[in-house]
């Protein structure tokens, strides 16, 4: 089964994530911040993650560059959303190697199309 990681320090958006993809049949798991979803990467094999921007620990830019020196996460996929309004997180986040950018709130078939498009 394919696995995504979500990490978003608001519950409601981790559930809607997480309803939106099950009718794909994609397992999804769960990070309220960046220092639990580093921890679940150390035991967990996933097929992409979501990671927001604002976090309370550590910023979703600072995830992207700290994923891409971790030797089994090279070629996973990374979504970046986030409800800021900020010019330039889109081009930043795919600068650093992000896949994908969504603006909150977004439709659960935006993400659906996304996530699929990424995983094919």
């Amino acid at each position: 089964m394919t696995t995504v990681l979500v990490i978003d320090d608001e519950s409601i958006v981790r559930r809607l994530v997480k309803h939106a993809l099950k009718s794909l049949e994609i397992d999804v798991i769960e990070a309220e911040n960046a220092t639990t979803g580093f921890e679940l990467l150390q035991t967990t094999a996933v097929d992409l993650v979501l990671i927001d921007i604002n976090l309370p620990d550590i910023d979703g830019f600072s995830i992207i560059e700290e994923l891409q020196t971790i030797p089994h996460m090279q070629g996973v996929p990374l979504i970046t959303f986030t409800a800021r309004s900020e010019p330039g997180d889109e081009r930043h986040a795919l600068e650093l190697g992000a896949s994908g950018f969504l603006y909150k709130p977004f439709h659960t078939q935006e993400l659906r199309d996304l996530v699929t498009r990424l995983l094919s």
